[in-house]
This record gives C-alpha cells, sequence and structure tokens, in this order.
C-alpha cells in the first residue's frame, strides 16, 4: 500500500467522522452574533436592573452563546460520527445544566439569608 492511498484513506475516515464544515462565511457570521450578544449582556448588566430582571435575560444570553460557541467553533453540531454518536454534545449540555443548577442555587443561597 503506497503513502498516497494511506493517505486518502485517513481523509476518508476523517470526513466520515466530522461530516460537513460551516463556510468561513458562515464563522464570520457567529462571530458577528457573538459580539452583538457580548455587547447587549454588557450594556443589560449596567442598566441597573435587580434580581431576576437582570439575572434571568443574561442567561438566556449566555445560554445562546454556549450553544453558538460549542455547536459550531468546536464542530458539535457535525460530530456525527457512528463511533460516538452524539456523546460530546450530550457532555457539553449536561455541563451547561450542571453549571445553571450550580449557579441558580448558589443565587438561593443569598437570596435567602
Amino acid at each position: 500500500m503506497s503513502d498516497t492511498t494511506v493517505a486518502a484513506d485517513v481523509d476518508q475516515d476523517h470526513a466520515e467522522d466530522h461530516g460537513d464544515h460551516p463556510t468561513e462565511k458562515a464563522y464570520w457570521i457567529i462571530f458577528a452574533v457573538l459580539a452583538v450578544f457580548t455587547a447587549l449582556e454588557v450594556a443589560w448588566s449596567y442598566m441597573g436592573l435587580d434580581g431576576a430582571a437582570l439575572v434571568l435575560p443574561l442567561i438566556g444570553m449566555m445560554i445562546i452563546k454556549f450553544v453558538l460557541v460549542a455547536g459550531i467553533f468546536m464542530h458539535l453540531k457535525y460530530d456525527m460520527s457512528i463511533r460516538n454518536g452524539n456523546m460530546f454534545t450530550y457532555m457539553f449540555g449536561f455541563g451547561l445544566l450542571l453549571a445553571i443548577i450550580v449557579y441558580a442555587v448558589v443565587l438561593l443561597t443569598f437570596t435567602t439569608s
């Protein structure tokens, strides 16, 4: 087997593992969306709101940014190989859920004491 054949097999396996990927234009669009959400988060934090009116929209924007970064930039949206299925997507989703629960518990301890 020649080096060219081995390289072609590796490239084909890599393509099967990772599927389609977004174009460079799509990456720039995602970058712009993330920049807008970051600006909204900063602006929201300076609005002088308290409690749930401050935190809940920030958590919502955080979730949107997390999904975009993990799904697009970290290629979880395209990670559909037979070997690992959606395992990485589920792991990141579980991490997000756990972070929200921990954050909520910490917030509740400050409001009840």
